[in-house]
């Protein structure tokens, strides 16, 4: 296919985070769409997929406004992904979500990037709780740099190579026997364990909503985004086709991996204990302000950005199906 219009610019995009998740499915429909992309990464760990897939690569971190001028010297347009959800000493919401998204926002000015596209989250405002509000806040340095944007806002994001559905999987399959291994980071005999004491713990109700959207029906809207002059400044929210309550979800991942399980709802006021008693530890199943983020609802309407972009939105079992490879 021959690109022409603003595809046609052969100064390459830079794509931050492009090692992680969300970049695993965006690099690829960017490439296949003929857009040259310079992938920004940490550490050279991703290097060589990153390559194998035509990316050039070069070290940035969004703390470091320096690295990020000279990561982005000569580009045309840059796709912002990075963003933490979990805390970690010198990574923390105000550092990456906000600063980062600053640093981001200020490199691209100073080398004259015609676009920044940043990954925002849905149910981001002044607010929200911490992790959404430093998303708002990360747009709204960037509204304030000047430099011609557009925002999307993603509930869930589902697709293979890990992220919410791997999680979520690991939860149907192990059930109360899943905090182990988040905390140790191996699973051993915990499936054998699981398939006897068949009960996921669920924190609270099970009643909070979501619409977890399919990885290539965002990477298409991205794609599409770095081409269209008449939408720079706005914002789009992006979900799934289908609103479901986080009960709804554990069945659907629990039909799509074939398994049964029952439900054991955690009154809140204990499952908040429990959750603050985990904080001691390396790496807990969830943390304070995921909880506080999972509680709330996180729905939107998606006229907006199916009918700007023509998405045809793909229904949760079928995305489902393709991240976990059934």
């Amino acid at each position: 296919m021959e690109i022409t219009g603003p595809r046609a610019d052969r100064r390459p995009v830079a794509v931050t985070g492009a090692g992680g998740f969300v970049g695993s499915h965006i690099i690829p429909a960017l490439r296949a769409a003929g857009m040259p992309v310079r992938a920004v990464v940490r550490s050279t760990a991703d290097a060589a997929g990153l390559r194998a897939l035509g990316c050039t690569v070069v070290l940035g971190d969004v703390r470091d406004r320096a690295s990020l001028d000279e990561a982005f010297a000569d580009c045309r347009a840059v796709v912002h992904l990075v963003a933490v959800i979990r805390e970690r000493a010198g990574a923390t919401f105000q550092a990456i979500n906000r600063g980062g998204t600053a640093h981001v926002a200020a490199a691209a000015r100073a080398r004259g990037v015609g676009r920044i596209v940043h990954f925002s989250a849905l149910g981001a405002g002044p607010s929200a709780p911490a992790y959404l509000r430093s998303k708002w806040e990360g747009e709204e340095e960037l509204r304030a740099a000047g430099v011609p944007h557009v925002i999307f806002r993603p509930s869930f994001i589902i697709g293979s190579g890990g992220g919410f559905a791997a999680q979520i999987a690991d939860l149907v399959r192990l059930g109360p026997w899943y905090p182990i291994k988040q905390m140790l980071g191996w699973e051993g005999p915990l499936a054998a364990l699981a398939a006897i004491t068949p009960v996921i713990p669920v924190m609270g109700s099970g009643a909070y909503r979501s619409m977890p959207v399919y990885a290539g029906d965002v990477a298409v809207a991205v794609t599409a985004a770095l081409g269209r002059d008449d939408i720079a400044g706005r914002t789009f929210e992006i979900g799934g086709p289908q609103v479901m309550t986080f009960d709804e979800l554990l069945d659907a991942v629990a039909a799509a991996l074939a398994v049964h399980r029952w439900k054991a709802h955690v009154p809140l006021p204990l499952a908040r204990t429990m959750v603050w008693a985990m904080v001691v530890l390396p790496n807990p199943p969830v943390t304070r302000a995921e909880l506080d983020a999972l509680l709330i609802d996180n729905v939107c309407d998606n006229t907006d950005v199916t009918r700007t972009f023509g998405l045809s939105l793909t229904p949760l079992p079928v995305a489902l199906r393709q991240a976990l490879g059934r």
